[in-house]
């Protein structure tokens, strides 16, 4: 376990530099060229080229700032006040977190329920659902998140009812409508190839021995096949979140959410944005080491892709 763990916290500073080293490509690309000395009050332009200069000295300046990140400061959208980044981003922060972690939770639980009542459908209505599966995940993000946010407005205006804030407005939070939307995109992917790994298993010896002992379907599929897919799955949760973040992106603008993503576009220094992805980036580095390690010995990866 010391050895594992080890790993682990090489892993973890490894990410971390990547994410900040991936952060700063912009300053090798572009620099600020600042106005004229005759035109004091003129915007500052960038020049595209190769500068690594450049890149190093903002490297060096977000290094100091990350070891002394309580002084790390922005300045509030509509004052001139200026506020250091804690306590104010981790409200956004948590916001967000629970967002994606309670959107993924609820795409894995109903991606293996319905599943799980796929295979008690006739053979031709389990091609008919993959197939529909297949033209809904073809479905661009944006459209699915428009559609719902719509949906809520149509059905608003024809009943009265108002199922739930299609908007946030003055920094409110809204969790229905979000959570609903982020959980349906990766679940329409969750239970398209929960289906295929249902029925690699299916096709394993140990199910045909279940099937002659008499156990019943559900048994086999809740005792036996359920296990070895969820372990499978797991291996592919770094995909998941990074999908529910890819979505997070448009989610926040569309809903007018004040999330950590937000945040960052509305600050988008460097040590704001490395700060942002670093504390995204931790979470999942932390429970995948904890699955790896709980996980038994044998397990082996399943490229959902290649099936």
């Amino acid at each position: 376990m010391g050895r594992k763990f080890g790993r682990f916290l090489i892993v973890l500073v490894a990410i971390t530099l990547s994410v900040i080293f991936i952060c700063h490509i912009p300053a090798l690309l572009f620099k600020d060229i600042p106005p004229p000395a005759d035109q004091p009050f003129a915007m500052e332009t960038k020049e595209l080229g190769f500068f690594p200069g450049n890149y190093f000295i903002e490297l060096k300046k977000t290094f100091i700032e990350l070891l002394h990140f309580k002084e790390i400061s922005y300045i509030a959208q509509g004052t001139n006040v200026e506020r250091t980044i804690f306590p104010y981003i981790l409200e956004s922060y948590t916001y967000s977190l629970l967002l994606l972690f309670v959107s993924l939770f609820i795409a894995l639980f109903f991606a293996v329920i319905f599943t799980t009542g796929t295979f008690y459908l006739p053979r031709r209505m389990q091609e008919a659902a993959k197939t529909f599966l297949t033209v809904l995940e073809a479905l661009p993000d944006v459209f699915v998140i428009f559609s719902l946010q719509l949906g809520a407005i149509w059905v608003f205006k024809h009943t009265n009812l108002l199922v739930t804030e299609p908007y946030s407005v003055s920094g409110q939070k809204i969790y229905f409508l979000p959570i609903l939307t982020l959980s349906l995109i990766p679940m329409i992917y969750l239970y398209k190839n929960t289906i295929l790994m249902y029925e690699n298993e299916l096709g394993k010896p140990y199910v045909e021995l279940g099937v002659a002992k008499g156990m019943g379907k559900l048994y086999i599929l809740v005792r036996h096949v359920f296990p070895n897919v969820l372990y499978s799955f797991f291996y592919n949760l770094k995909y998941m979140y990074l999908l529910l973040l890819s979505n997070m992106i448009i989610l926040e603008y569309m809903y007018n959410i004040y999330g950590i993503l937000q945040f960052m576009t509305n600050h988008p220094s460097y040590e704001i944005i490395s700060a942002g992805l670093i504390l995204l980036t931790l979470p999942l580095s932390i429970v995948f080491f904890l699955i790896q390690s709980f996980l038994p010995k044998g397990v082996m990866y399943v490229d959902q892709k290649a099936m």
